[in-house]
């Protein structure tokens, strides 16, 4: 059975990806960084997974683990906001690296296949598109991320390894998400396709049996048309699914180019990895919350003056600063609740 490296193994996609791995007979061998998280997730694969943890930016470590490998499957990243806010970092993690990568596998005996993951986010602004966007068309990056994906894009074409350029569509992870100010500047009307992280990571198990059919090729791994969103949409879906009424547009900002809409069906049609949509999502997102699900129906709306204040577009629409000391006073009567609410769960 051929063996496999996945670097970014106990990520968002990561993980799905060794799992499948794993159950259908492949010899994994798997890196990601030292955290608790990472930890976790690993122990959960035993002796199964040979597991590194250490960084992609360790160009001995890399050389390390690409020998005698068959396929490389790179989803080590750094992903926006912390492109932009550690600007080295992010250019060191996702362009460095894989190029330090790259030459590894040139450097074997035996190449290795190295599949990579760019972005929905290569083509730019949305405003001005009517349909899917395709691998074909022509692309306009517009931040640090998307740039760094282009980069690592080209890097790959002028390379000698047998390539696969997957641009993945949005693909959040199953768990109720933390609340950061940048999930506010997206515009409400930016275009995103969901993803479920387990129909992405089949979509990039299943290319490994493929050669003429995705070698050398750019392709599409999205959610198909029934997953297709506007992000104020999306998000108050989000939000609902953890008990917290829809936000009005005047909490989102004016950024039109994180995320697409994606032609999958070439890919779909090869790989057959489109099994879930956003509702089914949504409900483990929902589940995941135990519980206190049952009380955030209750509690919920008293927590849109916190989730407001995280939103400087708001306030500025309203011609304010954000009001902190309310969003205090609604999180101690949030807490309050949920305390009083566990006696009766």
């Amino acid at each position: 059975m051929k063996r496999v490296l996945v670097t970014g193994a106990c990520g968002n996609i990561g993980a799905h990806v060794v799992d499948l791995l794993v159950q259908r007979g492949y010899t994994v061998r798997a890196v990601d960084l030292d955290r608790p998280g990472c930890r976790k997730t690993a122990a959960r694969w035993g002796d199964r997974v040979e597991v590194h943890f250490g960084s992609v930016c360790d160009e001995a470590l890399v050389r390390e683990l690409v020998s005698d490998v068959d396929h490389v499957i790179h989803l080590a990243a750094m992903v926006p906001p912390g492109t932009d806010v550690d600007q080295a970092a992010g250019y060191a993690v996702n362009v460095v690296a894989t190029r330090s990568l790259i030459a590894a596998c040139e450097a074997q005996a035996k190449p290795p296949r190295l599949t990579f993951t760019s972005t929905a986010a290569i083509w730019g602004r949305n405003d001005q598109v009517d349909g899917p966007r395709r691998a074909n068309e022509e692309i306009s990056p517009s931040d640090n991320y998307s740039r760094q994906k282009a980069e690592c894009e080209a890097m790959l074409r002028s390379s000698s390894l047998d390539a696969v350029i997957f641009r993945i569509a949005m693909t959040p992870p199953v768990a109720p998400g933390a609340l950061s100010p940048f999930v506010f500047d997206m515009h409400p009307d930016m275009r995103v396709e969901f993803t479920h992280p387990k129909d992405q990571a089949l979509g990039i198990v299943n290319s490994l049996v493929f050669d003429e059919e995705v070698v050398g090729k750019t392709l599409c791994l999205g959610g198909g048309a029934r997953n297709r969103y506007r992000y104020r949409e999306f998000m108050n879906m989000a939000f609902g699914a953890m008990g917290i009424p829809p936000l009005p547009k005047s909490a989102f900002g004016d950024a039109l180019f994180l995320t697409d809409w994606v032609d999958s069906e070439s890919s779909q049609a090869i790989l057959d990895y489109q099994r879930r949509d956003a509702a089914q999502y949504f409900e483990e997102v929902s589940a995941e919350l135990g519980a206190a699900r049952y009380v955030m129906k209750y509690i919920g709306p008293t927590l849109t003056p916190v989730i407001l204040a995280h939103s400087r577009h708001h306030a500025r629409a309203e011609g304010k600063q954000p009001r902190i000391p309310d969003a205090y006073r609604a999180i101690t009567t949030a807490r309050r609740a949920l305390k009083a609410a566990k006696s009766y769960l």
